[in-house]
């Protein structure tokens, strides 16, 4: 661990509690996001702290449920790297430096491989949660954003949405990611506190979760976020 000073997080919880109250999340201006829930990232070894990645599993099960019961359209994002693709990440600054001290970006283990070895980039999609036949997917991302080199704003404008509702890994790199583009392009951006999980240290989590509560939009635990969809007034969707 690392020794040194320490930085203290500030206490925000009644600037946070005052928004969350406030934010209102109608069901049929809102979509669920996932991010990256696939066997290849969410594997039984996946370097998560233990029992994480079996209660992101669960809570996100919960979420799509209770998405499904409310009429919030769902909406799965998932990578396809091509082997030529994962190689040229690997070849990053960042990634050599990491190889060259023999280490994991993870403090958990190592990361598992993502790529997919079909040449045109297309595949069958590898979730590790429930898909319904009414939900989307999205299989082009390539990089940390769900927005990046992908159809995701074309397809929430057709929708008429204008809230993304966040759930998937990693909360401090793809969700983070995609929350400063949606916040960008001016959605509202919810982030589950239960439904996201990084590999990259419980550090990163917290501070992942303090930038997007306090900075990008809001965060709110999956009970917070169930009594805001099942209070609303229900309306038709109506594309934009």
């Amino acid at each position: 661990m690392l020794t040194g000073p320490t930085i203290d997080v500030y206490d925000r919880k009644e600037f946070l509690q005052v928004i969350n109250d406030a934010v209102p999340v109608v069901p049929a201006k809102s979509a669920i996001v996932t991010v990256e829930m696939t066997r290849r990232r969410l594997t039984p070894v996946a370097p998560f702290p233990p029992g994480v990645r079996d209660d992101l599993l669960a809570n996100t099960e919960k979420l799509l449920t209770l998405a499904r019961e409310t009429g919030t359209a769902v909406i799965h994002v998932l990578s396809a790297l091509r082997s030529v693709e994962a190689q040229a990440r690997a070849n990053t600054r960042v990634n050599k430096a990491w190889a060259a001290i023999g280490a994991s970006p993870s403090p958990y283990g190592p990361l598992p491989d993502e790529s997919v070895d079909v040449q045109d980039g297309t595949f069958e999609p590898d979730f590790a949660v429930s898909v319904a036949e009414t939900d989307y997917i999205i299989k082009t991302k390539k990089s940390l954003s769900a927005f990046y080199q992908t159809d995701l704003e074309w397809l929430t404008k057709a929708l008429g949405v204008d809230t993304l509702i966040l759930a998937g890994a990693n909360t401090n790199a793809d969700i983070q990611s995609t929350a400063y583009d949606a916040s960008c392009k001016a959605y509202k951006v919810i982030t589950v506190r239960d439904c996201v999980a990084t590999w990259f240290g419980e550090d990163l989590q917290e501070l992942g979760l303090q930038q997007l509560g306090r900075c990008q939009g809001w965060v709110l635990t999956l009970a917070e976020l169930a009594a805001k969809l099942t209070s609303a007034e229900a309306s038709p969707r109506v594309p934009a």
